[in-house]
C-alpha cells in the first residue's frame, strides 16, 4: 500500500477529523480556478457544492483580507477559520460557483487579472491549449530552444503536449513565452482569435460590481497575468500597481487582497513586497502549501482544491499541512 492510500485509509478511518482538531488554529487558504455544470473542466458543480456545504458546516469561511485582518491587526482568527480563493477571473467562477456560495452564505475572494477582463488579452494558457487544439496535423514539428513541438494526434497526445509546454513556458522570460506562442501559430500557419472561445471567457466588470455588492472579495492577480519572477522590476510594478488601480477605478476602493501569477516560490521575490503595499493590497498569497504558518503576510500559503474529494479532505481538513510539518520535522532531525 503505497503513501496515497494510506492517507486515503487514515482519512475515513478517522484522520481527516483528528487533523481539522490538531490544526484548529491554523486557518487554511484553499485555491480553486475552474468550474463547470458538468464534470470534464474545472470542479463540477456538484462537488464544488458537497464540498461548500462541507466547509460552511464544519469551518468558518471568510475573505482573505478578513483573515489577515484578524490574524495581524488583532481580534484574532476563529477557529476551524478557512478562506476560499479563486484565480484568473473566468465567468464559470459567477456562472456555477457563486450561485452555490451564496446559497450557502459562504465568503469568498475572487483573484482577477484585470487586462482579460477588460477585453484586452486572453490568457496564455489559452491561447496555448487553442494553438494546439487547432495544429494541422501533417505540419513539420515546430524548433525552439530546448524543445521540439510536434503537431498531437490524439486528446492524449494533446494534453500530454500542453502539459509540457506549460512547464517550459512558465520558466522562461515573459517576453519568450509570447514570442513562442506567436512563432508556432505562424508556423502552423494559424490565426489567433482576438477573443478567447466561450470556455475561457471573462466576468464582466458589472458581474463583479455584483458580487462585490454581495460580499465577494475582489483581489488583484496583475494585468497581464506574467510570471513575476520572469520579467523586469519596473514591469512588475506597473503590473502590480495597475492592477489595483484598474480595481479601484472600476469598482470604488475596498481592502482587496493580492495574488502572484502561477505563485510557485521562484515567481515571487522580495522586492515585489514593497510594491505589493504601496498598490494599498491588505496581503499577498502564493499556489503552494508547505510546513510554514501564515507568518509572512505578503507570501500566504495555499492549499489545492479540485474535483477529486481526497484532495479536498486532505488540504480544508489540515492533514496535508500535518504532512508538511511532519516531514520538515524529519529533515531537521537527519541533520542533527
Amino acid at each position: 500500500m503505497n503513501f496515497s492510500s494510506l492517507v486515503r485509509l487514515a482519512g475515513r478511518c478517522g484522520g481527516y477529523r483528528i487533523a481539522r482538531q490538531l490544526t484548529a488554529r491554523h486557518p487554511r487558504i484553499l485555491m480553486y480556478h475552474r468550474f463547470s455544470k458538468e464534470s470534464g473542466h474545472g470542479v463540477c458543480s456538484a462537488t464544488f457544492e458537497r464540498q461548500v456545504a462541507y466547509m460552511a458546516r464544519y469551518y468558518c469561511p471568510m475573505t482573505v483580507t478578513q483573515l489577515v485582518q484578524g490574524h495581524f491587526q488583532g481580534g484574532g482568527v476563529p477557529k476551524h477559520a478557512v478562506a476560499i480563493t479563486v484565480d484568473d477571473g473566468y465567468y464559470d467562477f459567477y456562472e456555477v460557483a457563486w450561485p452555490i456560495l451564496k446559497r450557502y452564505g459562504v465568503p469568498a475572494t475572487f483573484y482577477v487579472t484585470t487586462g482579460f477582463i477588460d477585453g484586452e488579452l486572453w490568457l496564455w494558457p489559452d491561447q496555448l491549449g487553442w494553438l494546439l487544439e487547432h495544429a494541422p496535423s501533417e505540419s513539420t514539428p515546430f524548433e525552439a530552444p530546448l524543445i521540439r513541438v510536434t503537431p498531437p494526434k490524439s486528446l492524449e497526445d494533446r494534453e500530454q503536449t500542453f502539459n509540457e509546454l506549460v512547464f517550459y513556458l512558465l520558466g522562461v522570460p515573459d517576453d519568450t513565452k509570447h514570442n513562442f506562442l506567436k512563432s508556432l501559430a505562424s508556423h502552423w500557419s494559424l490565426d489567433i482569435p482576438q477573443n478567447p472561445p466561450k470556455r475561457a471567457r471573462p466576468v464582466t466588470w458589472e458581474q463583479l460590481a455584483e458580487m462585490q455588492r454581495e460580499g465577494l472579495e475582489v483581489g488583484g492577480h496583475t494585468v497581464s497575468h506574467p510570471t513575476l519572477g520572469q520579467v523586469s522590476l519596473e514591469q512588475a510594478r506597473r503590473e502590480i500597481l495597475g492592477s489595483s488601480e484598474t480595481l479601484d477605478r472600476r469598482l470604488g476602493s475596498h481592502p482587496r487582497s493580492f495574488c502572484y501569477p502561477n505563485g510557485t516560490p521562484s515567481d515571487f521575490i522580495a522586492e515585489h513586497v514593497p510594491i505589493v503595499k504601496e498598490a494599498g493590497f491588505t496581503a499577498a498569497v502564493m499556489a503552494f502549501s508547505d510546513a510554514q504558518s501564515h507568518d509572512q503576510r505578503y507570501a500566504l500559503r495555499r492549499h489545492a482544491s479540485s474535483e477529486e474529494m481526497f484532495q479536498f479532505y486532505k488540504a480544508v481538513s489540515g492533514l496535508e499541512l500535518l504532512g508538511h510539518r511532519l516531514r520538515r520535522s524529519k529533515l531537521e532531525t537527519s541533520y542533527e
